[in-house]
């Protein structure tokens, strides 16, 4: 029968079946079948209740009316008027069974009456104690027992319920198909037609944009604004498509102009990455060459030099010759000029040796590199006292040989600078700042100019006189250029008379400028 409304309700009868309809119509009756099992427990539970309060109150009147003559009978051993009062109990509506039983102490065989028997269902069981009045005063002589069944309560409400159940579902049913009804002919019949004239819109290719005639009796309600705002959002649609369309033909007139332009560019980096790795092999090829030169002159001069040092002091420690004290002090000046010649020239090979060597990759532990300094050290100046301050396991990978000559070089300076201080102390420690590790090595010597910090690492450039503190100055340079090659950089901080501060790092990304903070704070 169902089926049979359905197809009469809808013109295309799978979709309708598969629709909002069939749904509506299940939430109906689901949510119409769960108010009338809440309806009807409540006012089976009101009923439940209104029945036993009258079986309690009938209990109370049994009680009220026969207790007392229960217990003239019992007291006068009337066991006949006993029998005749519980049979009229048991006529009354609901009563199972009731019993009298004697409760007098020392009697050998207590009198105990009964009528009816005990209900196999849920009952209502009350007790009272017969007494009777004795010389001025009450006396138990017996228990009055009383039982009501439930039986005629529970099935009285099952009766009930089956009725209720089927009349609320005849007419929910009813009902629910009356709304389906109402609501088919007022808005699924509606939606249906739009959503066939939509999809006959999309197979005819879109010629224009679409319209949908406002449903007849529907002008002023909810579904006629719909439609007329549905129209208004076509022709919205409808002109956003064609700025759409022309976009996409202005963006693909872009896009091949741009592909165009890539071509040109691609064509002009692979001219210029020419051009860059023809500069490479030249400068490469020129520092080469530029390397070779300068160790081939400082090996080349070192020969020389030795010869003018080893005949000044043959000529100043000739006896037989007969020098001036004005000449044999030229020889000296001869014979220094000719040691810082060769210092000169020994700072030229190792700066030649720092770059021109591969590079042998291990794991180098730099603290104790740095132990190893500061033991040479005083070994070699046993007579000063210098605190000497190392983080433990500070380890990176290098070149051995050469970072050795790096923490040597920067503790070496630190201990050099801070002779003339009584209490010396030099640090070697790590930090992490930026997302890098930032080593420090750092004393409380003499420092220098802060404005002066850009020279150090030029080679030969001292910023203290020869006759303060003795060096080269090409040992910074070196240690440059080793940092550099190990992808890390260095500086410096320093006020004169303060100190100084050597920050350097390892293997740093390409294309780092900022330069870290100090790790110990300063900036």
């Amino acid at each position: 029968m169902t089926d049979t409304i359905l197809r009469l309700m809808e013109p295309h009868a799978a979709p309708a079946r598969r629709g909002i309809g069939v749904r509506l119509l299940a939430f109906i009756v689901l949510f119409s079948s769960f108010v009338t099992l809440v309806l009807t427990a409540i006012e089976l539970y009101i009923d439940f209740r209104v029945d036993v309060n009258t079986i309690e109150e009938r209990l109370n009147e049994i009680e009220r009316g026969y207790l007392d003559s229960l217990g003239s009978s019992l007291w006068n051993v009337d066991l006949q008027q006993i029998r005749l009062q519980l049979d009229g109990i048991l006529r009354l509506p609901d009563m199972r069974a009731a019993e009298v039983r004697e409760t007098v102490p020392g009697i050998a065989a207590p009198i105990v009456i009964s009528a009816g028997a005990p209900s196999p269902y849920a009952a209502l069981v009350r007790e009272r104690a017969i007494k009777v009045s004795v010389r001025g005063g009450e006396r138990t002589i017996g228990v009055f027992r009383v039982e009501a069944s439930l039986e005629g309560v529970y099935q009285r409400l099952i009766n009930k319920t089956a009725i209720i159940l089927v009349s609320q579902g005849v007419k929910t049913f009813i009902v629910s198909l009356f709304i389906l009804f109402i609501v088919h002919r007022l808005v699924t019949r509606v939606l249906v037609d739009i959503a066939a004239r939509l999809d006959a819109y999309e197979h005819q290719g879109r010629p224009g944009p679409l319209r949908i005639p406002v449903p007849p009796g529907h002008h002023a309600d909810e579904l006629g604004r719909v439609v007329k705002a549905l129209n208004a959002s076509f022709d919205g649609l409808h002109s956003a498509n064609r700025q759409l369309v022309e976009m996409n033909a202005e963006l693909e007139r872009d896009i091949a102009a741009r592909l165009r332009a890539e071509q040109e560019v691609v064509r002009l980096n692979a001219g210029l990455e020419q051009r860059v790795r023809q500069r490479t092999a030249e400068l490469e090829a020129a520092n080469g060459e530029l390397d070779s030169f300068v160790y081939s002159v400082s090996h080349d001069l070192r020969a020389p030099v030795r010869r003018i040092e080893g005949f000044t002091r043959l000529l100043d420690e000739d006896p037989n010759s007969a020098l001036s004290e004005k000449s044999r002090h030229y020889l000296t000046r001869i014979r220094a000029g000719a040691g810082e010649m060769g210092e000169m020239i020994e700072s030229f090979l190792k700066l030649s040796r720092s770059t021109r060597a591969d590079l042998a990759i291990a794991t180098v532990d730099l603290s104790a590199l740095a132990a190893q300094t500061f033991a040479n050290l005083r070994e070699r100046e046993p007579e000063r006292a210098v605190t000497a301050e190392i983080q433990p396991g500070l380890t990176v990978q290098g070149d051995p040989r050469l970072l050795d000559i790096v923490v040597g070089n920067l503790i070496g300076n630190a201990w050099k600078y801070s002779r003339n201080v009584p209490d010396a102390v030099i640090a070697f420690g790590a930090q992490e700042s930026f997302g890098r590790t930032v080593y420090a090595v750092r004393d409380n010597g003499a420092g220098f100019a802060a404005e002066l910090a850009d020279r150090l690492f030029v080679p030969f450039v001292r910023l203290h006189r020869p006759e303060e503190f003795e060096g080269s100055g090409i040992g910074l340079a070196t240690v440059r250029r080793i940092l550099a090659r190990h992808g890390g950089r260095i500086w410096a901080e320093s006020d004169t008379g303060r100190g100084a501060t050597f920050f350097f790092t390892l293997w740093e990304p390409r294309g780092t400028d900022e330069t870290p903070h100090d790790p110990a704070g300063r900036g």
